[in-house]
């Protein structure tokens, strides 16, 4: 049996989230989660955390842990700053981190042809993922659209590779209801782990997951393909 988590999760610390750390928790606990991560956008972008508030939001966070029944991981949504591999989490941020996800929100062509988009994103994200710590891809390949099928199969062989040599995980992101099948069995085939994440910016959405549980099930993903293992050591 597929265990249920949801790794993407954001709080009142990102500008667009609703709800407190104190009751995502009781409710991934309610909905039987086996974890949770609290992943709150990075600075840079208009809805993100501000700087300020980064060291109370982890120490609430390690607070609303000590006292839960499941694990509760520390992590950020950080933005990808350009196409050269930066991001927006300085140093000390990312070593205070259970988890670093990264997720594209802004592109220098929008508005271009899809395929012009779709290598621009595909650059940006190879760029972090070998400059940077990335331990999961989130909304992989959404950008307004989804843009995977605007790729060649080489050039997301290529991608696939790269995860499986930098062991990032790909997340089925319940939100945006990507990726498709085929880059799920490409991550498959090429042994990427597989996360799973909501997106949930509200109480009501934390572990919903229904698209993502059916998903797996169709492409034939075992535990053992998840991240989650990784975590639960």
């Amino acid at each position: 049996m597929l265990p249920k988590f949801d790794f993407h999760i954001h709080t009142s610390y990102s500008s667009d989230g609703e709800d407190a750390v104190a009751p995502i928790v009781e409710a991934a606990e309610a909905r039987e989660l086996a974890a949770i991560a609290i992943t709150d956008h990075g600075p840079e972008l208009s809805v993100g955390i501000s700087p300020d508030k980064i060291i109370p939001m982890l120490q609430d966070i390690e607070l609303a842990r000590k006292d839960a029944r499941i694990p509760v991981l520390i992590g950020m949504e950080a933005n990808i700053v350009g196409t050269d591999g930066e991001i927006d989490l300085d140093e000390w941020v990312v070593e205070k981190l259970d988890v670093v996800v990264v997720g594209l929100h802004r592109l220098g062509s929008f508005g271009h042809r899809p395929e012009e988009l779709a290598r621009e994103y595909l650059s940006a994200v190879m760029n972090v993922v070998k400059r940077q710590r990335v331990d999961i891809l989130v909304h992989p390949f959404q950008f307004h659209r989804y843009l995977a099928p605007h790729l060649s199969q080489d050039e997301m062989d290529e991608f696939v590779k790269l995860a499986a040599e930098k062991e990032v995980a790909i997340e089925l992101n319940s939100k945006y209801r990507v990726p498709d099948e085929d880059l799920l069995r490409a991550c498959l085939r090429d042994g990427v782990k597989l996360s799973i994440g909501t997106d949930a910016h509200t109480v009501a959405e934390v572990g919903r997951l229904d698209w993502p549980m059916a998903m797996l099930r169709r492409v034939g993903a075992k535990a053992e393909d998840l991240i989650l293992e990784k975590f639960l050591r």
